[in-house]
């Protein structure tokens, strides 16, 4: 029985270190404070493909090498001891490369980031324009300037997005240098459900190790001032439109919790599909972007103005969902994903442009995060090439004072969506971010990345008091 103990604990010790680096390369994990948010939060709706996958790269590993170790201990004079040791090695092997240890050690460091540059968004004052505007903002799973081509500013030899970079040519793209580009993603911002609370709320998910407000039935971000919020205030219809479960991840929490938003997931739309129809992470955007037209026709033939939301998930790593319609013109599987996104979106612009409410209507499409497709990424694009989300500002009312050039992050979005919509904010700032239509500077523009990326990992009390 002693022997069996043993064995098991050096299996699983041997599936930790195999699955930490898996599981990094697999998802794309930008930060270890990924795995401890989403241990607090919803995962109803999960994509299970993975499942299979990590038994191929990581339990099969995991099974050999526990019969390879157990059997040549088997022949040493203190075999248990010298498993116990394995186990201590392998965990720490597993710690490292998912950087736990540094997670750990910024529990208890402390910051003053919050008390030097945040902006509490309650105390700001906003002027919102007589004809109220309505705005529609499209998530789009992955979005990097990345898959442009070169020539635009991005890392593939030719243009992956033709359609994308059209529009953002064509209207108002805030970027890091002087052709194409977009947001940095730092700390609590790189994957979707920090993303979508960034640029909701100019703030990030940093996770403190004993905190429990995340869960389902505690208000998201109880104290902090969102976008749907201010919309709510001001008498706006508001939706999330998304093609998976929307607890995943507690976004269905954030989006009830800022706004009571309308959520179209698969829950919803189930009485619009086939009897036990899945497809990916439910339905892919092809079907999304169907039902989003009739969303936003409803919305439109409402007095309110409104606000739409929606997260496409065709790009969603590691392999994405190559539609029955896309051409496989590309090497890579997933740049032909990208590819027929790019020409699914200028569709789907092409027809709100076509109806009468668009002219009182401002459209954002935005990246959610830089992909997290490590193994794409890594083998498609240059290491040193400075990834960043695009972002496009469609039918704005007002121009930018410098839109090339520009150094910052996804909690910039967040005082520019409003903006886009004719509102004025007092100061320029809300959260973490900055109105980049304005000429005044974010904090990117005020510190290096790396710096402002360090301090967001340390604890703060002014976080956990008035924000969480």
């Amino acid at each position: 029985m002693v022997e069996l103990v043993y064995v098991l604990l050096l299996w699983i010790c041997s599936a930790l270190f195999f699955s930490s680096r898996w599981a990094f390369d697999y998802f794309g994990l930008s930060c270890f404070e990924q795995i401890p948010f989403h241990l607090k939060v919803s995962l109803e709706g999960t994509n299970t493909e993975f499942i299979f996958d990590w038994f191929k790269m990581c339990g099969i590993k995991s099974i050999l090498q526990t019969i390879i170790l157990g059997f040549c201990l088997h022949f040493s004079q203190h075999p248990y001891r010298w498993i116990f040791l394995l186990c201590i090695l392998l965990i720490i092997g597993a710690g490292s490369q998912v950087h736990f240890f540094e997670w750990i050690f910024n529990q208890f460091r402390k910051t003053q980031i919050y008390e030097k540059y945040f902006v509490d968004s309650h105390k700001v004052e906003l002027e919102f324009p007589k004809q109220k505007r309505n705005l529609i903002v499209l998530y789009v799973e992955s979005l990097e300037t990345t898959y442009t081509s070169k020539e635009n500013g991005g890392d593939y030899a030719s243009d992956l997005i033709p359609e994308l970079s059209k529009l953002a040519q064509d209207n108002i793209n805030f970027s890091h240098q002087d052709k194409l580009g977009g947001a940095h993603i730092v700390a609590g911002t790189g994957w979707t459900t920090g993303g979508l609370v960034a640029t909701n709320t100019g703030v990030g998910l940093t996770v403190p190790l004993l905190s429990k407000r995340y869960k389902e039935d505690t208000p998201f971000l109880a104290h902090t001032l969102a976008l749907g919020d201010i919309l709510k205030e001001q008498g706006y219809n508001q939706e999330f439109c998304i093609g998976s479960d929307a607890k995943f991840g507690g976004r269905k929490n954030f989006y009830d919790t800022h706004g009571a938003y309308t959520i179209w997931d698969t829950n919803r739309a189930k009485k619009e599909l086939p009897e036990n129809y899945h497809v990916f992470w439910g339905y892919e955007d092809k079907k999304l972007f169907a039902f989003a037209k009739k969303e936003i026709s409803k919305l439109a033939q409402q007095e309110k103005p409104f606000n739409f939301q929606c997260l496409t998930v065709d790009t969603h790593h590691p392999k994405g969902y190559l539609d029955e319609n896309a051409k496989e013109i590309y090497p890579e599987r997933l740049s032909n994903i990208i590819h027929y996104e790019s020409q699914q979106i200028g569709e789907f612009i092409d027809w709100i442009k076509a109806q009468p409410f668009y002219k009182d209507t401002t459209i954002v499409i935005t990246g959610d995060h830089t992909s997290m497709a490590a193994e794409y990424i890594n083998k498609t694009y240059e290491k040193d090439y400075d990834r960043t989300t695009l972002n496009i500002f469609i039918n704005s009312p007002i121009k930018p004072l410098k839109e090339k050039n520009r150094q910052f992050s996804s909690f910039d979005i967040f005082p520019t969506l409003l903006a886009s919509m004719g509102v004025k904010i007092k100061g320029e700032r809300l959260g973490f971010g900055t109105n980049l239509f304005s000429n005044k500077k974010t904090i990117l523009e005020k510190m290096d990345q790396k710096t402002f990326d360090l301090e967001l990992r340390k604890q703060s009390q002014y976080y956990k008091e008035h924000i969480l």
